[in-house]
């Protein structure tokens, strides 16, 4: 990512805020399910950068490379049930 980053001359800063920015959205407590966080995830994408949309794909497919995916997903079960408990 560094090199990627380095090409667009994005600081470290700024690779951060959109790794950030990306986690917020995939594990968004809010979403009411997977489909809805990934229509989230299109519709920010769409307002970003061509630049960070690269940096946000490959930060994805770093996750998706170290075998995160069960957690990727008990992450999102567990904030939608804690969502679950905050509202009741």
């Amino acid at each position: 990512m560094e090199i990627v980053r380095s090409f667009f001359d994005i600081t470290p800063e700024e690779m951060m805020k959109i790794g950030d920015q990306f986690k917020k959205l995939l594990f968004d407590p809010g979403a009411a399910s997977e489909e809805d966080a990934a229509a989230n995830l299109r519709e920010a994408l769409q307002d970003m950068p061509k630049e960070q949309v690269l940096l946000a794909g490959m930060f994805v497919s770093g996750l998706l490379r170290c075998n995160l995916v069960p957690q990727i997903q008990q992450q999102f079960m567990q904030a939608q049930a804690e969502e679950k408990t905050d509202t009741e």
